[in-house]
């Protein structure tokens, strides 16, 4: 086993999950599976196209330090708690509202990791105004807690009175909805592009310190306007 990121070989358990966390750079198993899934669906857009942009929402050290070296200029990050990453020059927006700022179609590539458990609302709704601002062939690639398997999405977490409430009901206390199995259907029905596979074999996972299944990542990809 190793870590893609660092090349580091020693991993520690990290809340009750076996050798979750690279030791060396502190990477968990998403950031690992994410590395892989960048290198092959999000840097080949920006080695083929010199007008590519990518919005990178709460951007993780270890990817950011990655990805910034790489992309320049044309990598942007955001988030509503932009001091939570010091290590990335990110833009304070609140989403959705405030990213009525970007017109459509202005990403080529859209980057967001245990993110959408934390936005009230409907996730379907945030997915549908995230493929507004996508380019014509941009993919949107993202990660969640879950899916839950055998069970739907229940949201609402912003109608709760305390973080007690959504700790009970959302399993922690900054999250507003659980993501069942039914995100499969749903980006499936967006309309104007379609799922794709992330392509990281359980066996590539095994090599990452990334147990059977776990940490999967999402790919939508807008339709190509030729």
């Amino acid at each position: 086993m190793y870590c893609n990121i660092c090349d580091g070989t020693e991993f520690a358990d990290y809340r009750g999950r076996p050798n979750e966390q690279c030791v060396q750079c502190k990477s968990k198993a998403r950031h690992r599976v994410g590395w892989d899934v960048y290198q092959a669906h999000l840097l080949p857009i920006f080695e083929h196209d010199p007008q590519a942009r990518c919005l990178h929402l709460a951007p993780e050290k270890s990817l950011h330090g990655l990805l910034k070296p790489k992309l320049g200029a044309r990598y942007i990050t955001s988030d509503a708690a932009p001091e939570r990453y010091p290590h990335a020059n990110c833009l304070k927006l609140y989403f959705p509202k405030d990213f009525e700022i970007f017109p459509d179609d202005y990403f080529s590539a859209i980057l967001h990791n245990h993110v959408l458990e934390h936005i009230p609302g409907s996730y379907r709704d945030h997915l549908r105004a995230f493929t507004r601002l996508l380019a014509p062939g941009g993919k949107m690639i993202f990660s969640i807690p879950g899916p839950y398997v055998g069970q739907r999405t229940v949201e609402g977490g912003e109608h709760l009175f305390s973080d007690a409430e959504r700790l009970e009901k959302f399993l922690q206390g900054d999250h507003f909805k659980l993501i069942g199995e039914d995100l499969f259907e749903t980006l499936d029905k967006l309309p104007g592009g379609q799922r794709i596979e992330e392509g990281v074999t359980n066996a590539r996972r095994a090599e990452l310190s990334v147990r059977k299944n776990k940490a999967p990542f999402f790919i939508w990809q807008k339709h190509s306007s030729d």
